[in-house]
């Protein structure tokens, strides 16, 4: 059964010495109120497992995928292998936010306000599944205004979870969209418009 106890997941953390990145050179007020959103995000991205035994290894990462005009995206992994199992659990999270404000970008923040964003993308992620050849273990349900994601140079990359739609041994799901796929969707004033 999964562990909701933020004490040893914690620990678990802390065990992985995770690691994340501190903004500075801006304000202290926000340059606090960035860093305590870096971290909770580090933290979001231990896997829900309770391993019920010590761990035999453990990995923590982050890469900054965007740091340009303002617009800062961060993507983290953990990885955890507890004692006598059979295999290693992962878990990601992610944060875009302005480094002016201290905003967070949502998903919905992305586009324009009042298209139908969810169904172009829909439409995108159903074509990757089947050129790509994606085993699933249960049918796509669709993007919500809540989505998981994480944005690169020239990319919308949506992801999901080890085992919430594939088999444990693929890994993290991830669906690489380009800007030019939905440049008529994409808020200009939002960060993906920043971007490019």
């Amino acid at each position: 059964m999964a562990s909701k106890d933020p004490h040893s997941r914690q620990a678990m953390l802390e065990q992985a010495g995770v690691a994340y990145p501190r903004v500075t050179n801006i304000s202290s007020k926000l340059r606090s109120k960035i860093n305590r959103i870096i971290k909770e995000t580090a933290y979001r991205a231990i896997p829900d497992y309770d391993p019920g035994t010590s761990i035999v290894e453990a990995q923590s990462g982050y890469r900054a995928t965007v740091n340009c005009n303002g617009i800062l995206s961060l993507r983290f992994q953990n990885y955890f292998f507890p004692e006598q199992a059979a295999h290693g659990v992962t878990g990601v999270s992610s944060v875009t936010l302005c480094l002016y404000s201290g905003h967070v970008y949502d998903f919905s923040d992305l586009f324009r306000p009042g298209c139908s964003y969810q169904a172009v993308i829909n439409q995108i992620i159903q074509a990757q599944i089947v050129s790509r050849q994606i085993p699933l273990l249960k049918p796509f349900a669709g993007v919500g205004p809540d989505e998981n994601y994480y944005l690169t140079p020239d990319s919308l990359v949506i992801y999901y979870q080890p085992a919430e739609y594939t088999p444990d041994y693929y890994g993290v799901l991830e669906f690489p969209i380009p800007y030019s796929q939905i440049s008529e969707i994409a808020d200009p004033r939002g960060p993906i418009g920043r971007i490019v």
